[in-house]
């Protein structure tokens, strides 16, 4: 997103994100006064379940969501004594770090991978681009802190690098050289914190959509998020109206093998012992919840409020709730703007939403992951890329390259 820039200090110690002061909106992820620039020691780890598309239509969309999230916990629990900012794209992740926390998070991500082949027989792509190699480039990346909630704050990337750093550790050429090496016996995570204890949740409406909005370069960008924005508000309502989770509707599950992606996970090998012993949990806090013990009962509330639904990472991600009706207006709208040629899109419908979740404290941090119940982004992430082919170039420092492959 071409923000005026504004000139701050390039920051290289390990707090530079914990010490960005937060914004409330998401309409101000076009307020330039919000970014800073990422230090360019730092590193972007990205993880991405190739073939995910393919997985999705086969109904493996839980494996996929939970195979994705649980990259981003391995990771955070490497970097425990910071504060870094991450991005959940659905299918794989975007985690940016500082530079002495490259082997611990090498180790993090080859933990994440071996897990995903052992388990699931998904094969997560695992890669860390160097902010240096996004400047040389010709691409920034600039990072904002929204603040969710008092337990959660969304990272916010602008600049363009982020794009360019998930286009670039997919491409077939360019990607192997910043691909992760080395073995099971090198791979070393914690995937504590990772929880999957939700049914799919049903729409408060008639349907649930996942929405990506991307300008295209030579756009006012600013003026076009912001149009957008607005055109989402007049259509849907405001956040809390247009939110893909209910009180009503947040139920969790209760059979013992409706937690075995979680168990596999966090507890591999411990099998029906264990599932016995978090369904025994679960309906405990769903008695606690329902009778409000100990303060339980603000807890569905506290989960709506640290959801990840609208977020903004070089384009517009949104998870809404409402009707048919509704995702057609707003189609008509994105589609004259795509004739025009400012923005590509992508947008898929379900009935139900996803949620997965990264818990530290019950009543603290922790973040709460949400996506289509039918590969919601990943889906809607295909209808962009088929708008976006022929249209758009991978710069590299040293060469220019028509983007032709198609990958997911």
């Amino acid at each position: 997103m071409s923000i005026k820039q504004v000139k701050k200090p390039n920051l290289t110690m390990s707090n530079f994100y914990a010490d960005l002061a937060p914004f409330s909106n998401i309409r101000e992820i076009t307020t330039a006064a919000h970014y800073s620039d990422v230090p360019q020691d730092w590193l972007i780890a990205l993880t991405d379940v190739r073939g995910s598309t393919k997985a999705i239509e086969a109904g493996r969309y839980r494996e996929v969501t939970a195979v994705a999230a649980a990259s981003i916990a391995t990771i955070l629990n490497a970097v425990k004594r910071v504060s870094v900012p991450f991005v959940f794209g659905g299918d794989g992740v975007s985690v940016v770090v500082p530079p002495e926390f490259r082997e611990v998070v090498r180790k993090a991500m080859l933990a994440s991978r071996q897990m995903a082949a052992d388990n699931f027989d998904l094969d997560l792509r695992i890669s860390i681009v160097p902010v240096s190699h996004v400047l040389e480039a010709g691409y920034k990346l600039r990072v904002a802190k929204m603040e969710v909630s008092p337990n959660f704050t969304q990272a916010v990337f602008a600049g363009g690098g982020l794009s360019y750093a998930d286009k670039l550790f997919k491409h077939p050429e360019y990607g192997a050289k910043y691909a992760v090496d080395g073995d099971s016996s090198d791979a070393e995570g914690d995937f504590s914190g990772f929880e999957c204890r939700w049914n799919a949740v049903r729409s408060k409406y008639e349907e649930t959509i996942n929405l990506l909005v991307q300008a295209q370069d030579d756009t006012d960008d600013v003026k076009l998020y912001q149009d957008v924005l607005d055109q989402i508000d007049t259509i849907y309502g405001d956040k809390d109206h247009r939110h893909p989770l209910s009180i009503k509707k947040l139920k969790l599950r209760l059979w013992p093998n409706s937690f075995k992606i979680e168990q596999i996970i966090r507890y591999p090998g411990e099998g029906f012992k264990r599932l016995r012993q978090m369904a025994l949990n679960t309906f405990k806090a769903r008695i606690a919840m329902w009778f409000n013990i100990q303060n339980w009962g603000q807890y569905k509330q506290l989960l709506i409020d640290a959801t990840d639904n609208e977020k903004f990472d070089d384009a517009l991600r949104m998870t809404i709730s409402g009707s048919a009706a509704q995702r057609a207006e707003l189609v008509t709208y994105l589609e004259s703007l795509r004739q025009q040629g400012l923005l590509i899109y992508g947008v898929h419908a379900n009935t139900h939403t996803l949620v997965t979740c990264i818990v530290y404290d019950y009543f603290g941090q922790q973040v709460h992951f949400v996506d289509g119940s039918e590969g919601g982004y990943a889906l809607a992430a295909k209808g962009m890329k088929q708008q976006a082919r022929g249209r758009t170039s991978l710069r590299l420092a040293t060469h220019e390259m028509a983007e032709v492959y198609e990958d997911d």
